[in-house]
């Protein structure tokens, strides 16, 4: 809950994806579909040691564990920033109460003081608001930097799994028939994947929806970037600028000055030679 204070709605957004269309799905629907992998890969031979072999070569990792491989590891990011964010937000709250503490005993406040001072934070309704009077910095500085920086890390690992199922099985499409050659086969042999469509099916759904959070990933990277700029310039507003004084009001300050110089010339440099002068 802490983290989602401090994340975009399109990181909001990207954790819905996470856990309705990926964590659900594959906890749901897609392990059925791989559960008889390796049980109905069937070849048309009865060498020992053939069928194994060949399903080793057309199956280097099942598509489902590498589902559920893609999940943790474009997952693993967003964890590590959530407990960053926690800890910072209760070092903040631990360095508040520190410092509020001291000040109470520095002004004589006693616990009675302390309850006044609390029931003060509770509003109008008798809810206590003391989460957001001790609120975590807003996002910006060290909390920007780890989030754009856990983002980042999420671009690369979801483009990176999705090249390397596509590499790794030559495309998205798991064909019904595979031919095998090689040791122990004693010739080419034919081997027939289980419910080869629906499979296909729930890779390509399971890309897709890899495609969509990466292009929420790198949207949201891009706002960050937008953000960091415009938080620079507008710390640059905040310095102090010279502002040159208008011509007509230096004009009348000189004017005045030397009105105030004729003024004090036509007095007498002596107060009593005036006062003789007049007896």
């Amino acid at each position: 809950e802490e983290g989602q204070e401090y994340s975009t709605a399109i990181g909001r957004v990207w954790l819905t994806v996470l856990f309705l269309f990926r964590m659900l799905v594959l906890g749901t629907a897609a392990e059925s579909a791989w559960d008889d992998e390796q049980a109905d890969f069937e070849c048309n031979t009865k060498q020992p040691g053939c069928t194994t072999v060949c399903y080793d070569r057309a199956f280097p990792i099942s598509h489902f564990r590498y589902f559920v491989l893609q999940v943790i590891f474009v997952s693993t990011p967003t964890i590590f920033y959530f407990g960053y964010v926690a800890v910072r937000a209760r070092n903040v709250l631990r360095d508040t109460e520190d410092k509020d503490g001291n000040d109470g005993r520095k002004t004589g406040v006693t616990d009675s003081g302390f309850k006044e001072k609390e029931k003060d934070k509770t509003g109008e309704n008798g809810i206590n608001s003391t989460k957001s009077f001790y609120e975590a910095p807003k996002l910006k500085g060290r909390l920007l930097g780890a989030y754009a920086f856990s983002i980042l890390v999420k671009v690369l690992l979801e483009a990176g799994f999705i090249a390397g199922l596509w590499f790794l099985y030559d495309g998205f499409f798991i064909a019904a028939k595979f031919e095998c050659t090689g040791f122990p086969c004693p010739h080419t042999v034919d081997c027939f994947v289980s419910r080869p469509t629906e499979k296909t099916i729930f890779t390509i759904y399971t890309q897709v929806i890899a495609a969509v959070s990466l292009l929420l990933n790198i949207v949201e990277l891009l706002h960050l970037l937008m953000l960091a700029v415009s938080l620079r310039l507008k710390k640059r507003n905040y310095l102090p600028r010279f502002e040159p004084v208008p011509s007509e009001q230096h004009m009348e300050a000189s004017q005045a000055y030397s009105t105030g110089r004729l003024g004090e010339s036509s007095l007498p440099s002596n107060p009593c030679e005036s006062y003789a002068d007049s007896t």
